[in-house]
């Protein structure tokens, strides 16, 4: 509907200027019905398809009060679902901490106590139990879950204590994604651009492509 308004108040601007000159000039009798009516219409047809197209590139100017209401839906139900996900990671965490209590160097539940503190976003707990685990068995997957917890602790800056730790990682696992990417984007905040970038392109063509790693690669190279 609005696009039609736009092309009405478009061509009642083009009368409102022309029209005044051709009466002031007495060159408006010069006009048969069927050339006004061809000029009419063709103006018409320019005014639409000029709307059409920006509403082609700048997207939907017109939105309905309809699809931005199913919109604030969807985003809420998944806002809701999110919600829902943390609730029960946060009483399964509570249970995971009592059977600890009975087995605290029980590596499956201090794995399991960890990646649930990273669904609710508890870095701290995540680092203290990564380091735990550390302590019983120095598992080099375990170093580079650390090595992430503490980047995200870091707001994604790669301080010297991250530096070393993916280091240490690389040593151990030369081709372990988690330290790559750390890595990248150590090379990147240092200028070293070109470098990252590469570093993230030979690791990717490894990459299984339905691991979760894939997508983040392709994500931090801007390849749809």
């Amino acid at each position: 509907m609005i696009n039609y308004l736009l092309i009405l108040i478009f061509l009642g601007l083009i009368f409102f200027i022309i029209l005044p000159k051709l009466i002031k000039e007495n060159e408006i009798k010069k006009f048969k019905k069927i050339n006004f009516l061809s000029i009419y219409l063709s103006l018409f047809v320019f005014s639409y398809i000029s709307v059409s197209i920006t509403y082609y590139f700048l997207g939907a100017p017109n939105i309905s009060n309809s699809m931005l209401l199913e919109i604030k839906e969807k985003k809420q139900l998944v806002k809701q679902e999110q919600l829902k996900k943390i609730k029960k990671t946060k009483n399964d965490l509570k249970i995971i901490n009592k059977m600890l209590q009975t087995d605290p160097q029980n590596l499956n539940l201090l794995l399991a106590k960890a990646s649930m503190a990273a669904i609710i976003q508890d870095i701290e707990t995540e680092i203290e139990t990564l380091k735990k685990i550390i302590k019983i068995n120095p598992i080099t997957n375990v170093k580079s879950l650390l090595a992430q917890a503490y980047l995200r602790k870091n707001d994604g800056i790669v301080n010297e204590f991250i530096k070393k730790l993916i280091d240490e990682v690389l040593s151990e696992k030369p081709k372990d994604p988690g330290a790559n990417f750390i890595l990248a984007k150590y090379l990147n905040q240092n200028g070293n651009k070109n470098k990252s970038r590469n570093l993230l392109l030979k690791i990717l063509k490894n990459l299984d492509d339905k691991g979760p790693w894939h997508q983040i690669y392709k994500d931090e190279l801007n390849i749809k």
